[in-house]
């Protein structure tokens, strides 16, 4: 259902497709729907948190030799996408892209966010070798995050709505340069021994 929300926003618009048109296309009740989604919004955030489920196990597994960019890279290489996650990714970036005029959706998009930032604080109490409750890593997370966000809806305009070509070292590189800025520099790249 949530794929079918993602396709139908794309194609329709958000103002244009209601709960009724994403349970018609599910081949489920409206009333379903409202039990389990509190907005028709909100039913992307499944595929969305498809994408964010996806970075943290890459992050788990991020060797402390390599910055964050070059372990995507590699794990990326190791780990290639499935059509289904290709078409998940595409699904979230054309969200992403949405959500910067669909308030709304732009609400969905957060929160999956949150739970990005969340998942992310374990990984990076254990890189910066403090406590998971250390404000730094706390604002590191946050940080990092939406440093994501904005690369993600960056390259999201590019690819998606002006047609340029984005290739995945151009990606990477935004990647890195993005989490670098947005925590002085104390992340992104190698844990020094």
């Amino acid at each position: 259902m949530s794929r079918l929300a993602c396709a139908l926003f794309w194609e329709r618009g958000v103002s244009n497709t209601s709960g009724d048109d994403i349970a018609s296309a599910a081949g489920l009740s409206t009333r379903t729907i409202w039990r389990y989604f509190r907005t028709k919004e909100s039913c992307v955030e499944p595929v969305l948190a498809l994408s964010v489920q996806r970075f943290l196990k890459l992050a788990s597994e991020w060797p402390a030799e390599l910055s964050l960019a070059e372990h995507m890279a590699v794990y990326t290489a190791a780990h290639p996408l499935t059509d289904q996650e290709l078409a998940d990714e595409i699904s979230a970036l054309r969200i992403a892209t949405l959500s910067v005029s669909e308030p709304a959706l732009r609400t969905a998009y957060l929160m999956v966010h949150d739970e990005m930032e969340r998942g992310f604080i374990p990984v990076l109490a254990a890189r910066l070798r403090l406590p998971e409750d250390d404000l730094t890593v706390r604002l590191s997370a946050a940080a990092v995050t939406a440093a994501f966000r904005v690369v993600d809806e960056d390259v999201g305009r590019r690819a998606i709505l002006e047609k340029e070509k984005v290739t995945q070292q151009e990606a990477l590189a935004l990647v890195d340069r993005a989490i670098r800025d947005a925590t002085n520099g104390r992340l992104g790249g190698p844990v020094p021994s």
